[in-house]
């Protein structure tokens, strides 16, 4: 078991620190909104406890620990908490460990050996060797494969952050579209379960789904489709994926970089339509490996077995 000290009084229970969850004596202190649940009323923390336990032994002694972690989400390097536990690192010659979910996409701390940040949001061509990819967690949604697919692109979600330009490709190619257009983020003016609700049976109903940043670095939107069993239409930019050393993130799908797209002039459409028609006999196979790549790098449990 990985040996964890953390300032226990300080500690926030929030997603970006499952790794914590097993001080926890169960889920009943946890604040988790309606639409954090799925449908069978289970939450994206579902055996997350279970798993620390399993993974994790949490000390009071900082010198007996193997690992060091910051107790809630940075703030900046210069909050007190922070360097405390720096320091205390050094002193004892431990790791720090730091996670950050949030859409902030410049290094944020010094790339010394002795720090590691998971963070959502990250550029890979000005990301520091101590940068490391966190999952954007949801709940888990998954009912089934779809057998013998159609060609159908689903998008349910806003236009902004560049997202018009190729969901205006997509509108006008003569494809099968199945996209619901929201007036902003977390669809203003909608009840937030009815709005997961929409959102992921576009997901569901759709063989691909239109993948593409936000205001960070990142796509939930990409972890879902994954979740779901479904596959991606990607447009990388300059983006980094958890673990994407342990698989082949270009099996996944159809993942292209946005520059590529841009300066040789890529038919989006025509790659389509190409990759349908090769990988027609292999569609349900694709969708069962990128459920597995979610299960296993994803996931909250996935990520806690990974990051060891």
């Amino acid at each position: 078991m990985i040996k964890i000290f953390t300032l226990k009084n300080f500690v926030e229970f929030t997603s970006e620190q499952i790794i914590l969850f097993g001080l926890l004596p169960n889920y009943n202190s946890l604040k988790i909104e309606p639409h954090n649940y799925n449908f069978k009323g289970e939450s994206r923390y579902k055996n997350v406890i279970e798993k620390c336990k399993q993974l994790f032994e949490y000390v009071n002694d900082i010198a007996k620990s193997d690992i060091v972690i910051l107790p809630y989400k940075f703030k900046s390097f210069y909050d007190p908490i922070a360097k405390q536990l720096y320091q205390e690192c050094i002193k004892y010659n431990k790791d720090l460990y730091i996670f950050y979910n949030d859409d902030n996409d410049k290094p944020i701390l010094p790339d010394v050996n002795n720090i590691k940040i998971y963070r959502t949001s990250l550029n890979k061509s000005i990301k520091h060797k101590n940068e490391l990819a966190l999952p954007a967690f949801s709940p888990d949604y998954f009912n089934n494969y779809m057998k013998n697919p159609k060609l159908s692109i689903g998008y349910c979600g806003h236009k902004v952050h560049g997202r018009d330009y190729y969901l205006n490709i997509l509108l006008n190619s003569g494809l099968s579209t199945n996209f619901i257009l929201r007036d902003g983020f977390w669809a203003p003016g909608i009840d937030k379960l009815q709005a997961r609700k929409d959102y992921i049976k576009n997901i569901q109903d759709n063989l691909f789904t239109f993948c593409y940043r936000g205001a960070g670095n990142f796509s939930y939107r990409f972890y879902d489709v994954m979740m779901m069993g479904r596959i991606p239409i990607l447009i990388k930019t300059d983006s980094v994926y958890p673990f994407e050393d342990k698989y082949d993130l270009n099996s996944i799908g159809i993942v292209l970089d946005e520059l590529d797209i841009k300066n040789k002039n890529l038919d989006l459409i025509e790659i389509i339509n190409q990759y349908y028609e090769k990988n027609k006999d292999n569609l349900e196979n694709i969708q069962k490996q990128n459920r597995e790549i979610w299960e296993k790098y994803y996931s909250c449990c996935g990520f806690l077995e990974n990051i060891i």
